[in-house]
């Protein structure tokens, strides 16, 4: 079989199955065009996130910045020294990031498995990502994320603009109750995907693209 067609394949699935977790969705912000909800998750105590928006960027150059993994930290909430671990193809890589949390709580660290690809014919990104926390052994001090997993669905409005969905189930682990950190939930993923947007209108004629994925 094709491998574009079974990574296609089985990224749609984990959309599917994603998707299908969430129920009792609460709109908990909403400001600037982004809109991020709460949902009552099947597969923990944890909330499910939702966040949708619209950004003016076109499939590559958005690409381009989700692969930039030593960049994250200019954009993604409280990211610290995130590194690529591992580029398997041009779609397809594991990467590292430690998160700071505010006191007393320790910091949070992931390694997130991240494949893309894109339909032919409509040209939407699909993109799964999947926490693997044995990947590299634990770091004293910093708590690794147990659990974990999202889909980010890119859809081209036109040629120069595009519409964000992404969905994410995590488990911080440690010792945070549940009710905890459902509290603080949608501000992590606002301000990402806020300074995200504003660091690609940023660059201007200056953004960064990549070769392999098609525009619209």
């Amino acid at each position: 079989m094709n491998k574009y067609v079974l990574s296609f394949g089985l990224i749609f699935s984990l959309f599917s199955l994603t998707a299908r977790s969430q129920e009792n969705c609460n709109l908990r912000r909403d400001g600037g065009g982004i809109k991020v909800y709460l949902c009552d998750s099947k597969l923990s105590d944890f909330k499910s996130i939702i966040v949708e928006l619209d950004m003016p960027a076109t499939l590559s150059q958005y690409a381009a910045h989700v692969f930039a993994i030593e960049n994250y930290k200019f954009w993604h909430y409280k990211a610290i020294e995130p590194y690529l671990i591992n580029q398997v193809s041009d779609t397809e890589l594991y990467y590292y990031s430690e998160v700071e949390a505010p006191w007393p709580v320790d910091n949070r660290d992931f390694i997130f498995h991240i494949n893309m690809s894109q339909d032919s014919i409509t040209k939407v990104l699909t993109m799964s990502l999947t926490a693997m926390p044995d990947y590299l052994p634990k770091k004293e001090g910093v708590v690794r994320l147990s659990q974990g997993s999202a889909v980010l669905k890119v859809t081209p409005i036109d040629k120069n603009n595009l519409h964000v969905k992404y969905i994410i189930d995590l488990n911080p682990g440690g010792d945070i109750p549940a009710w905890i950190a459902n509290m603080f939930a949608a501000k992590a993923p606002w301000e990402t995907y806020n300074n995200f947007r504003n660091r690609i209108i940023a660059q201007g004629k200056n953004r960064i693209t990549v070769p392999f994925i098609m525009d619209y």
